[in-house]
């Protein structure tokens, strides 16, 4: 039996393995009791034995000392291997063994792995891959193939309409719709239920979509089908469900959410409305870093990129027979206050020039931070390391010395990735796929440029399994270096710097901009792309300071595109209609060829801001295009000042629904200078279309979005707003506010 590798997760009743396999004929299910995981313990010789005997008393016998290596320590060193027949046992049993050691004398390796990348990693088998099934698995295709075979998945889409009395759908209301694909069941609620699982009978999906899934809808169907008496109502190829807790979480300064997870047996579950990582990458890219991570897609579209590729790092380390550290200790070095000051820095950067410019080219280096851990060997082990005491290799501005002598981990990892991501992108930039192939390519190259990202920001987490802060001074190091040397080659050659960002600048002068990137890629030793050359481009200044703001910036190039960076059209909370009114600007501004014709349709935007503030004035904005999205920081009762978001929160407690951390309310203004919960705003559920907004604040929105435009050339929002109450008609100064 041949097929790929559909999915594979732990049944932990009957301590084994389940593989589907997807076939030319269908799918089959493998079962492997064979498969038993093992962690491993590292101690003193007196307590190694001390947990050896604690563990037989407790029925543990498959207890063994074996030799083996970790990733700061090559050289071999005992370590006690607990091999467990019953899957339950592993996080009891270490969490035991890790109190033994009163959590400091015992270390603890290949712990938290993951069952499914257990099992990858002992067979050598990867998801999505090609296999054969004999008495043996064999692979017939690689993880490192850039073209391979692709599993032809048949997917279905399912969507529910709910009966909501109270504006938000909950497990009480009734089945109003519920479609797959194009066919739409309505009736009765145990008829829609038996006609959906019939319809996935018969079509008998690989995957399937859904739209909040996880969030509500699949454990809303559950609860409507064991309501209606049905006696099995499963939507896998197989009776239950792998459920997640919900929960929220904080990162890089955000509170974010993350739904409860939904995992379907025999089928991949996806929900298009959950996943960031399936938002960006789509199914193809899924695929793509499932066999590259060992991760399996269902599992995969529910995890963030950090977690691909500290599972990468983890599959390195282990094939190269390291074993894996359970809680990192390694402590940052000692630092002088002087060393401190240097080393501890982030990328260059130019202030950007503010206003608007033409003729400018935009240049930037290939995956810069992953293309300098491979080009100059940084890693945890590679630096600072004891095997090259005579080394000739020492980071710039820092001095720490590079191994010179063996490859690091974060090297093996990143080169085969980044040729990969350059392989992509070379096969779009020659136009040699098209259609859904194109489509395949650059959801591939999308979640790629993700993790290459991620892996950088990794390596100064203090949570990363292989993170160190001297890998992340480090590369930061070379990236200053190497972007001081490439101004520098710019102004030899007649350019002047606009501005330039940790690894991008725009550059203005006469010069062949494709002949610099050719230079300077050939000098540096890695790529420098020409992105491309603005027929006008404007730097935006900070709101409060009027600095040059590093990443807020919008340009039209030769070819038509347009590229916005940090403008409110970016950004998730922008109200619709603020967005309708920026786009509508930014179509004025496309017709310009240059700067000057740039400012001379400046009037003609303003007459654009002119016809949205009277839509608004006289109370023609749809509503649906006045909901304000806000992310939830912090619980209802952390709340100290009324405002809208707390107006809007409680209206949701009031009529029992309660939003967490990380989550979004929604809401429409009613009154801004309201101190009543139902007068101030109402939440977007709550919305029965007749409601009469306040012009005066959105007023304001949008006045900020036009002003978000047009600060370099004067307008301010206090400028625009002077402008808009003189043009104000007679009879809307005489409205009530």
């Amino acid at each position: 039996m041949r097929g790929w590798i559909l999915d594979c997760y732990p049944d932990y009743e009957h301590d084994c393995i389940v593989v589907w396999l997807k076939t030319e004929h269908g799918v089959d299910k493998l079962v492997d009791r064979r498969f038993r995981p093992s962690f491993y313990v590292k101690a003193s010789s007196d307590k190694l034995g001390k947990v050896e005997e604690g563990l037989r008393m407790l029925g543990v016998n498959d207890v063994e000392t074996e030799a083996r290596t970790t990733l700061m320590d090559p050289r071999p060193r005992p370590f006690l291997k607990v091999t467990l027949d019953e899957y339950r046992q592993l996080n009891q049993l270490v969490r035991l063994v890790d109190m033994w050691g009163h959590y400091r004398d015992h270390e603890l390796y290949n712990v938290d792995l993951r069952f499914d990348q257990r099992y990858f990693l002992e067979k050598g088998v990867f998801p999505m891959g090609l296999l054969e099934v004999g008495t043996e698995y064999r692979m017939l295709d690689s993880q490192d193939l850039v073209h391979y075979p692709v599993p032809p998945l048949s997917a279905v889409q399912i969507k529910v309409q709910v009966q909501a009395a109270r504006g938000i759908p909950t497990n009480d209301d009734p089945i109003m719709q519920v479609s797959v694909d194009e066919d739409v069941l309505e009736g009765p609620e145990d008829a829609v239920l038996d006609d959906l699982l019939e319809i996935l009978s018969s079509k008998d999906p690989d995957i399937i979509y859904t739209e909040e899934g996880d969030e509500f809808y699949m454990e809303y169907l559950a609860e409507r089908a064991r309501r209606c008496g049905l006696e099995s109502f499963d939507l896998g190829r197989e009776k239950g469900v792998r459920v997640s807790k919900g929960k929220s979480y904080f990162t890089y300064g955000r509170i974010m959410y993350k739904p409860p997870a939904h995992k379907l047996r025999g089928r991949i579950h996806l929900d298009s409305g959950g996943s960031a990582t399936y938002a960006r990458s789509g199914v193809y890219g899924l695929i793509d870093v499932s066999r590259l991570s060992l991760i399996s897609v269902q599992e995969l579209a529910r995890l963030s990129p950090g977690t691909a590729i500290s599972a990468m790092q983890i599959n390195q380390a282990i094939k190269d027979g390291h074993l894996v550290l359970w809680k990192k200790n390694l402590p940052e070095g000692f630092k002088t206050a002087g060393h401190l000051l240097n080393s501890d820095r982030g990328g260059f950067i130019y202030e950007p020039e503010v206003g608007i410019h033409d003729h400018v080219a935009e240049v930037d280096f290939a995956s810069l931070y992953p293309s300098i851990i491979v080009r100059h060997n940084i890693s945890p082990e590679t630096l600072t390391c004891q095997c090259c005491p005579d080394t000739t290799k020492f980071v710039p501005g820092i001095g720490y010395p590079t191994c010179v002598r063996r490859v690091g981990l974060l090297p093996k990892v990143l080169e085969p990735v980044i040729k990969r991501r350059l392989e992509l992108k070379r096969l779009l930039r020659e136009k040699r796929v098209a259609g859904l192939e194109r489509e395949a390519v650059e959801q591939r190259s999308d979640l790629l440029k993700w993790i290459l990202v991620t892996c950088f920001g990794y390596t100064g987490y203090r949570n990363a399994r292989f993170g160190r802060i001297e890998c992340h001074e480090s590369i930061n190091a070379y990236g200053r270096e190497i972007l001081l040397r490439t101004t520098e080659m710019a102004e030899e050659r007649g350019f002047h710097v606009l501005h330039g960002i940790v690894d991008s600048l725009w550059l203005k002068g006469e010069g062949d901009p494709q002949a610099f990137c050719d230079e300077v890629s050939e000098e540096i030793g890695i790529s420098l792309q020409l992105d491309g050359v603005f027929k006008w481009v404007v730097f935006l200044p900070s709101v409060s300071t009027g600095v040059g703001a590093l990443n807020r910036y919008y340009g039209l190039f030769q070819d038509g595109e347009l590229k916005l960076r940090g403008v409110f059209l970016r950004k998730s909370d922008t109200i619709e209609l603020a967005r309708d009114l920026q786009n509508d600007m930014l179509e004025v501004f496309c017709k310009a060829d240059d700067a000057r014709e740039f400012q001379e349709r400046i009037p003609e935007a303003l007459e654009v801001l002119d016809s949205h503030l009277g839509k608004v004035r006289s109370f023609e904005a749809p509503l649906e295009k006045l909901v304000v999205r806000h992310r939830v920081a912090k619980g209802l009762e952390e709340y100290s000042q009324f405002n809208d978001s707390y107006a809007a929160l409680r209206q949701m407690r009031e009529r029992g629904f309660d939003v967490p951390p990380g989550r979004s309310v929604e809401y429409v203004i009613l009154d801004g200078r309201s101190k009543s919960v139902w007068e101030r705003v109402k939440a977007a559920p709550f919305l029965r279309g007749d409601e009469r907004y306040d012009p005066a604040e959105y007023e304001d929105l949008l006045l900020r979005a036009a002003a978000d435009l047009l600060l370099p050339f004067g307008w301010r929002f206090e400028a625009l707003k002077e402008r808009a109450h003189h043009r104000r008609p007679i009879a809307a100064l005489s409205m009530p506010m």
